[in-house]
């Protein structure tokens, strides 16, 4: 016989986490029997998180408690090293996520954790959720972060390879950071650069991030990184931990189609919901903003938020992903050129979709005009296209 429960919430990382310590928070956890189902122990650190903050967040105010590292100012990209304020840019390791809300979570008894797949899912009135252990459970409501399956010609993924680093001598400023160093060989049709982001006087995260159609792999990243390190002078160090992952970066994760209706028992959350933004691939705050959402409307009884993206930006992510599928790209001096003439926090805000409209003319004012004309007869071509 099939075990009832009242929410099951499909995969226990970022996005299912956070809504249960969400949940938590808005005091709701207990009114309801929870199935969580996640196939991975999650009790290593599989990933690093990233994010910038000027702590009115949803995702600084819930989880600060596990931010292992923050940093107030970042050089690279800029013509000189920039005070981030208001932002600070913060770091938390998976393995203290998970920890830090499995804690929170203890003492509520009527969550039961599987760890399983879902092997297929019956919607309807009350959810059939068939396990891969041959078990079957069902749910009143459903909130769902399995990867959705993606058929767009023009995907591109955001892949990584980083290497969390310890050094024999005082290399690094613990209180500066990398973000976006272009100065790394560039392929065609992609964009990559290189983060680094000091822990101590001796510890790092250096990551080798691509954006394109292609995905890194270690074996051609590790040349570059350890060519990166050398020129800084690092030659005696350790590798004490790797992280390898990608991020899908697509339109067709935001599209409209990809919303629930307002009245539902079936909800995305994660990438499945279009937390990712499609032109940078950042998720975190997405998700953290998405989840505390999520919980108010449990505690109010209201209707379940979409995470959404406002129209202006997502036509924004539009005409990049477009140049960046164009011959001959000229992506890498756009990101060039946005780095060098605004000041981080304004660039922060754009990518945040937290600009005024005002800011944002002042940044594609002071961009190449070309390449987003022929962007926008691109997106019209292609309307007109899908109309025929």
């Amino acid at each position: 016989m099939n075990k009832h429960f009242d929410i099951a919430i499909i995969g226990g990382g970022a996005s299912g986490l956070a809504l249960l310590y969400a949940m938590h928070l808005q005091g709701v956890v207990a009114d309801y029997t929870i199935a969580l189902i996640e196939p991975d122990s999650k009790d290593s650190n599989d990933r690093t998180w990233c994010f910038w903050s000027d702590e009115s967040d949803p995702a600084w105010q819930m989880f600060s408690p596990c931010v292992s590292h923050k940093w107030d100012q970042v050089d690279s990209a800029y013509p000189s090293r920039q005070q981030m304020f208001p932002y600070h840019y913060a770091q938390i390791r998976s393995s203290d996520f998970y920890q830090f809300v499995n804690d929170a979570l203890d003492s509520y008894p009527k969550i039961e954790s599987y760890k399983a797949r879902v092997k297929s899912l019956e919607t309807g009135e009350s959810h059939i959720l068939s396990l891969d252990d041959e078990r079957q459970l069902s749910a009143d409501l459903v909130f769902d972060s399995r990867p959705p399956q993606l058929n767009d010609p023009e995907l591109i993924w955001q892949s990584f390879v980083g290497y969390r680093i310890k050094t024999k001598e005082l290399k690094f400023e613990a209180d500066v950071c990398r973000l976006m160093d272009f100065d790394v060989p560039q392929e065609d049709k992609s964009l990559q650069f290189m983060y680094l982001l000091p822990t101590s006087r001796t510890e790092a995260l250096i990551e080798f991030t691509r954006f394109g159609k292609a995905i890194l792999k270690e074996e051609e990243s590790k040349p570059i990184i350890m060519e990166y390190l050398k020129a800084m002078d690092i030659h005696d160090y350790e590798i004490e931990e790797k992280e390898v992952n990608k991020i899908p970066m697509s339109l067709s994760l935001n599209s409209s189609e990809k919303r629930h209706p307002e009245y539902c028992n079936y909800v995305p959350i994660g990438v499945r919901a279009g937390v990712v933004k499609a032109s940078t691939g950042f998720a975190f705050k997405k998700i953290a903003q998405h989840s505390w959402d999520l919980a108010i409307a449990l505690k109010n009884q209201d209707t379940f938020p979409n995470p959404g993206h406002s129209r202006q930006h997502w036509i924004y992510d539009e005409l990049l992903l477009n140049i960046f599928n164009k011959k001959n790209s000229p992506i890498v001096k756009l990101f060039i050129r946005l780095f060098k003439v605004h000041p981080i926090d304004r660039i922060l805000r754009f990518i945040d979709e937290k600009s005024s409209f005002k800011e944002d003319f002042i940044i594609m004012y002071k961009m190449p005009w070309s390449p987003f004309f022929w962007s926008i007869a691109k997106s019209i071509q292609k309307r007109l296209s899908a109309k025929n």
